[in-house]
């Protein structure tokens, strides 16, 4: 089997698309970052949920790369198991990392309207 870079690119996009809001690049905005009622409420909690799910983002991006090009040598694995394997881990890792930074925003909000940083 040829090895199918679609996954490994799309690890690497994660990559890259999460190192802006990891280094707190990224204002609030309509299309990209972690949006949720808790991250437009307050600015510092944009940022601070954003820069940690921004790593999230970075390490699962890492993690799906390698498992692209892991599984694209297995021998005997047709394309369409490399391919559920792939998708699997892309929706999981991606449900995972955005269910914890929408819990991590409302509990950023709440800090900040107890008054602790």
């Amino acid at each position: 089997m040829t090895i199918d870079l679609t996954f490994v690119w799309v690890g690497l996009l994660s990559v890259v698309a999460g190192i802006p809001l990891m280094l707190r690049w990224v204002p609030p905005n309509r299309l990209y970052g972690l949006r949720s009622l808790a991250t437009r409420a307050d600015d510092w909690v944009w940022y601070e949920a954003n820069a940690k799910s921004g790593r999230d983002f970075v390490v699962v991006g890492l993690i799906q790369a390698l498992v692209a090009a892991g599984t694209a040598y297995l021998p005997g694995l047709s394309t369409r198991a490399h391919a559920q394997i792939n998708l699997t881990v892309l929706l999981v890792s991606a449900l995972i990392v955005m269910g914890i930074g929408v819990w991590r925003a409302i509990r950023l909000l709440e800090q900040r309207r107890r008054g602790g940083e």
